[in-house]
Formats: structure tokens, sequence, C-alpha cells
């Protein structure tokens, strides 16, 4: 069965725009299931205002693990990624090994909400 919402890659990307705007189908946040684990795709760091990556560019966009249990901070997500661009992001392998392109389309992948 087929829980993944998304039809093409071109529908994801062209909701995280690093705009937040509901009407207009854009949001800057996706809480998805992947292999038994809750993931988070996010434009903009989660805790903090800025993130620069190590080459002197500002990170834009994040893939976070939850948590089992929030830190004492009260952060219920962890970083494993940043990304300058969206190509960037989608080429990643952070989560599982496995390019989030592909874990963005694959039929397993449960999306539990967008804000």
């Amino acid at each position: 069965m087929r829980k993944n919402e998304y039809n093409s890659l071109k529908e994801f990307t062209d909701q995280y725009i690093g705009e937040w705007g509901p009407s207009d189908g854009h949001w800057l946040g996706l809480d998805f299931y992947y292999h038994g684990i809750e993931w988070r795709f996010q434009t903009f760091p989660m805790y903090k205002e800025q993130s620069i990556l190590p080459d002197g560019r500002e990170a834009i966009f994040g893939l976070y693990r939850k948590l089992t249990e929030p830190t004492r901070d009260g952060h219920e997500y962890e970083a494993i990624g940043e990304y300058a661009t969206m190509r960037e992001a989608l080429e990643s392998t952070v989560i599982c090994n496995t390019p989030f392109k592909q874990v963005i389309m694959d039929d397993e992948t449960e999306i539990l909400g967008q804000d």
C-alpha cells in the first residue's frame, strides 16, 4: 500500500522554496516516517538563527532525526545534515545511506505533517 503523497520530486521541491505560505502550498518543515524512524526536513535551522557550513555558505535546508527523548534544552530532533541548496539536500545520503531524493519519493515514506 502506498503511503507517500508525492507523485513527483518536482511536487516536493515546489513546496519547499524557503518561504512559508500555506495558501500557496509553501511549507518550511515536513515530518515523515521512513524505515521505522521519524525524520524532519526543515527549511532554515530549527534551533539556531543561522548555520554556516564549513565552506562559508549558509545552510538553508536541514535533515533531522526525531529523538526518543527530548534533550535537556527541550530539543526533540537532532540535526544529521545541513545544506546550502535543495540539490545538495536531495543528493545527501544521511538517511539510511540512501539519497534523500529516493527517500522522499519512496512509497513507504509516510508523510506525517507539514508546517
